[in-house]
């Protein structure tokens, strides 16, 4: 037989594995800010009528950009536990490499960083109203 193979055995191609880096995509953090901004908007459009003061619109502004980057923090922090929860299954097979992965899990990744900056934005928001 020609290749080694049995007759009548069919080879079966192997199927490649996602890569663990690129589960939604590149635009997936671009996607969930527009997402953020559309609630935003809503928002302003909802509350424009009652906005009188400097400070009010200020607040909204924080609002929108609090929430814009809520969106693109909470794609990235889905994508990042669901890489968290591959690596914890994946680690009696590649146990050599699983310190590499719970160190960058472990630290300051752009998910957590963009939801801190998120709710500071918000904080600010809530702040600039009562001040003014």
């Amino acid at each position: 037989m020609p290749g080694g193979q049995p007759a009548g055995v069919r080879v079966r191609p192997r199927i490649r594995r996602p890569d663990p880096l690129i589960r939604m995509g590149p635009w997936a953090p671009v996607a969930g800010a527009v997402v953020g901004l559309a609630l935003g908007m809503v928002v302003v459009l909802l509350l424009a009528p009652a906005v009188t003061s400097f400070a009010e619109r200020l607040s909204l502004v924080f609002v929108v950009l609090g929430l814009a980057l809520l969106g693109a923090g909470g794609t990235l922090l889905a994508d990042e536990v669901r890489m968290l929860r591959r690596g914890a299954q994946a680690v009696e097979a590649r146990s050599s490499s699983a310190g590499v992965i719970a160190g960058l899990l472990n630290g300051l990744t752009p998910a957590r960083l963009l939801i801190t900056a998120s709710a500071f934005t918000l904080l600010l928001s809530a702040y600039v109203t009562t001040r003014g």
